[in-house]
């Protein structure tokens, strides 16, 4: 009578699922097609259903961690034994005559193949021993080990991290920064001393811009630090990135007989004078370029801006061209002339805070060692026995074995036969020799 099969408990269950493989491939196929989707759609990164798969993907690799790490460290722990040594697969036999003796030559000749080799004399056998690759089991853990803080440090970032907007107009300071939770306070002050753009020559070509800041913190004596592209700033523990920059355009704005100036940056509200409003430039191009039909028409400056009537009123949008000013009726009260490019530039700097940078370097540090000792880090054992034969000459017997790499493996063997056979340069070699593979 065959015993009961024990039922797995409901914890066993859940465990076994979480360290299985197949959840493994399904929510790399679930990462995989939302990655897709996001390169269309970037909002998917920021969604619910893409961190859910990806904490579920991260808890399964902390769950085969912890599940194989023990074994991976009993096996490490566990140096090769002269009494397991001698149990590998014989590979070849090697022969020298009466007249050569191989040990003076071999126990260098093994060390400078191979590396650190144990050895024992027992009545007239002397028995070498080495393995390669011993901490090779450990090799995925750390691979395993390195993904985990590479995803962790994202999840940290992700939920306990900081990033907003600062933009600032030359000679312009702020002690805030936007954020999409609103505005949030600085323990500081930041001041745009200058802003730079350059340009390729004899192109239109933007080659660098950057922002020289001024950091000024209560009681502290000011700091100042230059802040380009791919070159960040970091106080306060802020870091200040380049991110962009945009024009500022200059309008005449008419409301009966009364006219005014204002010069206008891009993307940023203007107040006009007296509660009369406000208004934002959207968009702005020195020279507007369309094709009717087969002809392209130049139709100079243009400016797309919303007007926000005081009260509370809808907004009004407004598509301007200074050269054709009567193409876009404009409804009023105002009225907006195009005059055309600004003096004044705008720097756009994002502001981050990310805790989990240090881990998600740390993640990719170890991926060093790790892909070393489970891809380049082969494990081999193998055995020597030397031992006198029938005739009096020397006999040795190489024993070996790899579960892996087999071409490799094979390789080393016949190198081995080699060297070990003949002795090296400037030894004295004797009678002849021979060698036999099994």
């Amino acid at each position: 009578m065959s015993p009961q099969l024990r039922t797995a408990s409901l914890p066993e269950r859940v465990w076994g699922a979480l360290t299985s493989l197949r959840l493994t491939l399904v929510l790399l196929l679930m990462l995989a097609g939302l990655g897709l989707v996001g390169t269309v759609r970037p909002q998917v990164f920021a969604t619910w259903w893409f961190w859910a798969p990806l904490g579920a993907f991260t808890l399964n690799l902390l769950s085969c961690f912890v599940k194989g790490l023990p074994e991976a460290l009993r096996r490490v722990r566990q140096p090769l034994s002269r009494e397991a040594a001698l149990a590998l697969p014989e590979r070849a036999r090697l022969a020298w005559p009466r007249d050569r003796d191989p040990r003076p030559w071999l126990t260098e000749t093994l060390k400078r193949e191979v590396g650190k080799v144990h050895h024992a004399n027992q009545e007239n056998t002397i028995y070498y021993w080495w393995e390669r690759g011993r901490f090779r089991p450990l090799g995925p853990y750390v691979v395993h080990l390195a993904l985990l803080c590479i995803l962790g440090g994202a999840l940290v970032g992700r939920w306990w991290g900081l990033e907003g907007q600062l933009n600032l107009v030359e000679g312009e300071s702020a002690q805030s920064f936007h954020t999409p939770e609103g505005p949030r306070p600085l323990d500081f002050e930041v001041r745009l001393d200058r802003f730079q753009v350059t340009y390729y020559p004899n192109s239109p070509m933007v080659q660098e811009f950057r922002s020289d800041l001024t950091f000024q913190k209560a009681g502290e004596p000011p700091v100042q630090a230059v802040c380009r592209v791919n070159e960040p700033v970091t106080f306060g523990g802020l870091t200040f990135y380049q991110s962009r920059w945009e024009k500022s355009v200059r309008f005449r704005v008419e409301e009966g007989e009364a006219a005014r100036e204002v010069e206008a940056v891009v993307n940023r509200v203007v107040e006009l004078p007296e509660g009369r409003g406000r208004f934002k430039v959207l968009d702005f191009e020195e020279n507007l370029v369309r094709r009717m039909g087969e002809r392209v028409v130049e139709l100079g400056p243009w400016a797309q801006v919303v007007y926000l009537p005081p009260g509370g009123d809808h907004p009004l949008l407004l598509q301007i061209l200074k050269n054709y000013p009567e193409r876009f009726p404009q409804p009023g009260p105002h009225r907006f002339v195009l005059l055309g490019r600004g003096s004044k530039l705008l720097s756009g700097l994002q502001v981050k805070h990310d805790p989990g940078v240090p881990w998600v370097y740390l993640g990719f540090v170890l991926l060093l060692p790790g892909f070393y000792l489970a891809f380049l880090r082969p494990p081999e054992r193998w055995a020597l026995v030397l031992s006198r034969g029938s005739k009096g000459g020397w006999e040795g017997r190489l024993k070996g074995a790899a579960p892996r790499s087999q071409e490799s493996f094979t390789l080393r063997l016949e190198r081995l036969r080699e060297k070990l056979q003949s002795p090296p340069e400037g030894q004295p070699s004797g009678g002849g020799g021979r060698a036999g593979g099994v």
